[in-house]
């Protein structure tokens, strides 16, 4: 992702002006002023502060904004942007609207529709101290990125433009932008408009390749052709969104046992301290966040007087406050995952990783910041108003008792005998549990199931009490969802959930599950949600119910676990018959074909999809003008999902591109499922070394922009006919609107390229059921 940090001053909510020479004397303490294609341009000293800076503005107008372009957030940048913010009251934030800096003391004049998109909140700040701290924060290496050389104008350098991903063999550079519309104004978006100047360049020295601007909203992207342009550029771009109105989702919060391990060894600590010290309690109760509201009163007046010690403006930092601020910070976030619901994980902003808690409404809280900021503000930024506030907005749905999302890792610390279980977990059969092999790995799922296994018989036999065993249902269960969510490359992909928040979330999710013990608490994606605990509970009552790692294998992506073998030709041969799917198949062809025999005009109008109009010229358009011809003679045939625009995976006004496989073969009449295969099997491979007979289809996989046409599956795969090809998916035609299901129903016919899934009016009862509660992954 291609971050910008931005310095502007506001007034009344609109871009106000800073002394443009005292803006420069400050930056040139720091980098090296010069001059780019249209603006000043700032170098810094390679692999610091950041890979460079815009200036807008000069000196007769003064400077309107300051972008760092992928900014460390190291100390170079703190003392950089503290400076600017002392200097000139200017504000300091993300284009992602994580974060927000506004000084301390004085109106700041910020935009109300940028403070409300900052889902953090805006803060203000009286110290560098509060800056992205060292200690509070932990730094990642710097992934290898693609970069043009060429010769910039601005004479100091780099001779370098950094792209987010690249694909050397098509010659395509990616520069994916997360900026929020609410973070963008004629100066920000001039900060981007000199990007593309550099970025043109760049291609213009090195012929051949393209390059994307991909951005993480639509609206955004919108603004950005709108505004002023600098001058022609001479090669083309292609700018992507996620579609109209839309918002792609980004990396955020990803759980973590270690953050939870840790977070509660320091809280343990400040409760310990603070009772020997103090004689206060610390019960991790809401009513103890005033008791520790008052500790950090009395730190703030030691703190003032520390700081008044020290030469003015000097850059000081508190040694006691950051140390306050972990253990505090970890017992505030304790409590609040607790006691208002959520779980401690992290977060990571550029090059750096932030412990945080999230609450089970979906708001990420930085607990360590808030502390510091009561120390270092005083009370106008007190922890217990904070508390307050968010138990107000955030409380979880759930019941205390059954919030089970929040001990995902003491669950998982039972099942392995760990922390406070170390003497005994209360597990039947305890001791016959392989724990040393349990080291959450796709292998270890095998000498779970063993033992699991085990369990069954004497449950069978009538010996494992029911307390027992729905202890071990939500222990194995736990372990089994972090196996999955720790073996997918991308750990925020994977949620864990209460069954009650989601209902409170989506009502209608409690028409397709029951409020089961299972379903208590699950994995939720923004493509699929999955019921770990179910799998357990199924396998310690039926030994023939699916394998563990089988389910999970369907869950991760190629090669992610030992034993995820590539498919083979002859996986699909063997694959097993299933009589209710060919079935199903039948009964949809004998509905559309009872159907043509007495459909009007005004019946097809109805099945009709509406041309959204933004499709323009894309060649998904043709299916405005063929889909009479497949709802009056299209064949209908399974087709699996390849991969698909996230909007479909959740209830939107619009319909979106997606890229299906599917095979006119009888062999598949009764597997969709293998016909699923294959389509995870290619999906696998996206973003990764291809064999060759799959780079063409890679290549699709990788630009969403391309929409292949009857692309042949290579026999590497599979001997029988499968295609993949680019389609409109339509909401009207799926049950709920909705992309629920891996497989589906389509029409296709001869005289088109075009696919079109079966109208669900077609459907029957026990396939649109089995599509609404998600049986279809």
């Amino acid at each position: 992702m291609t971050t910008f940090l931005y310095l502007q001053r506001f007034a009344n909510g609109e871009p106000a002006a800073m002394p443009f020479d005292v803006l420069i004397s400050i930056l040139a303490r720091h980098g090296k002023p010069g001059r780019g294609l249209h603006d000043t341009e700032i170098t810094f000293e390679a692999g610091r502060t950041a890979a460079g800076a815009t200036v807008i503005g000069a000196r007769t107008g003064g400077a309107l904004c300051v972008g760092f372009e992928r900014p460390y957030f190291d100390a170079p940048l703190r003392a950089l942007v503290w400076e600017c913010m002392r200097e000139l009251a200017c504000v300091a934030f993300d284009d992602a609207l994580e974060m927000i800096y506004t000084p301390l003391h004085g109106a700041h004049g910020l935009p109300p529709a940028m403070g409300a998109a900052c889902a953090n909140g805006v803060r203000r700040v009286d110290s560098a101290q509060q800056l992205w701290p060292d200690q509070l924060e932990t730094g990642m290496p710097a992934p290898e990125r693609p970069a043009l050389r060429y010769a910039k104008v601005n004479g100091n350098g780099p001779h370098l433009q950094t792209f987010d991903h690249g694909d050397a063999a098509a010659k395509e550079l990616s520069i994916e932008l997360a900026t929020r519309p609410e973070a963008c104004n004629s100066a920000t978006l001039r900060v981007l408009r000199n990007l593309s100047a550099r970025v043109d360049a760049a291609v213009g020295a090195n012929p051949g390749y393209h390059p994307f601007y991909r951005f993480a909203h639509d609206a955004s992207s919108l603004l950005f052709m709108e505004s002023a342009p600098l001058g022609t550029l001479a090669h083309r771009a292609t700018m992507v969104s996620p579609g109209p109105g839309l918002s792609a989702p980004l990396p955020g919060f990803a759980s973590d046992r270690e953050v939870y391990a840790s977070a509660h060894a320091e809280q343990a600590r400040l409760v310990a301290y603070v009772h020997d010290k103090y004689r206060i309690v610390l019960d991790g109760s809401s009513v103890s966040i005033t008791a520790l509201a008052g500790l950090l009163d009395k730190l703030h007046v030691f703190y003032v007087n520390e700081r008044s010690r020290q030469p003015a403006n000097a850059a000081f930092s508190s040694p006691i406050a950051t140390s306050w601020a972990m253990r505090a910070g970890c017992y505030l976030g304790s409590v609040v995952a607790s006691q208002i619901g959520g779980q401690w994980g992290y977060v990571t902003r550029g090059q750096r990783r932030l412990m945080v808690v999230r609450t089970h409404r979906g708001r990420v809280c930085h607990p360590h910041l808030q502390v510091l900021d009561h120390i270092v503000n005083g009370p106008r930024d007190n922890v217990a108003r904070w508390y307050a506030q968010l138990a107000a907005s955030d409380a979880s749905a759930c019941a205390r008792a059954d919030d089970m999302a929040c001990r995902i890792p003491r669950l998982c610390a039972m099942l392995l005998g760990a922390g406070d279980f170390a003497v005994g977990a209360g597990l039947p059969l305890d001791a016959q549990l392989a724990r040393d092999q349990l080291d959450y790995s796709f292998a270890s799922l095998r000498p779970l199931e063993a033992w699991l296994g085990q369990v069954r018989q004497r449950h069978a036999a009538g010996e494992v009490a029911a307390p027992l065993l729905a202890r071990l249902i939500d222990a194995a269960g736990a372990y089994l969802g972090e196996v999955i969510r720790g073996n997918t490359p991308d750990a925020s992909q994977w949620q864990w959930m209460n069954y009650d928040d989601m209902v409170r979330a989506h009502p209608a999710f409690a028409r397709q599950r029951p409020r089961a013990r299972d379903f208590l608490v699950f994995l939720d994606s923004a493509e699929y949600t999955t019921y770990p605990l179910a799998s357990i509970s199924a396998l310690l009552t039926d030994a023939r119910a699916e394998s563990l790692q089988d389910y999970a294998r369907k869950l991760l992506p190629h090669g992610a676990g030992d034993g995820a073998h590539p498919l083979a030709p002859d996986d699909i041969e063997r694959w097993p018959a299933e009589p209710k799917m060919a079935m199903a198949l039948d009964q949809i062809r004998n509905a559309v074909m009872k159907w043509r025999r007495t459909a009007t005009s005004a019946d097809y109008d109805n099945m009709y999809a509406a041309n959204p109009g933004w499709l323009g010229n894309d060649s998904l358009s043709e299916i405005f003008r063929r889909q009479h011809l497949l709802l009056e003679r299209g064949m209908v045939v399974w087709a699996s999902l390849v991969q698909a625009n996230n909007a479909l995976f959740s209830e939107g006004p619009h319909d979106m591109p997606a890229l299906l496989a599917y095979s006119l073969d009888r062999h598949f009449e009764a597997r969709p499922q293998a016909l699923q295969r294959v389509a995870q099997e290619l999906f696998a491979y996206k973003g990764k070394d291809v064999p060759a007979p799959l780079q063409h289809i890679a290549t699709c996989l990788a630009n969403e922009l391309r929409r292949p046409q009857d692309l042949a599956v290579p026999d590497m795969l599979t001997r029988r006919r499968v295609m993949i090809s680019a389609f409109l998916a339509v909401r009207k035609h799926m049950p709920a609107d909705v992309m629920q299901g891996a497989w589906f129903p389509v029409l296709t016919h001869p005289d088109t390229l075009c696919l079109m899934i079966a109208p669900r009016q077609f459907w029957p009862q026990e396939l649109v059921s089995a599509w609404t509660s998600g049986a279809m992954v």
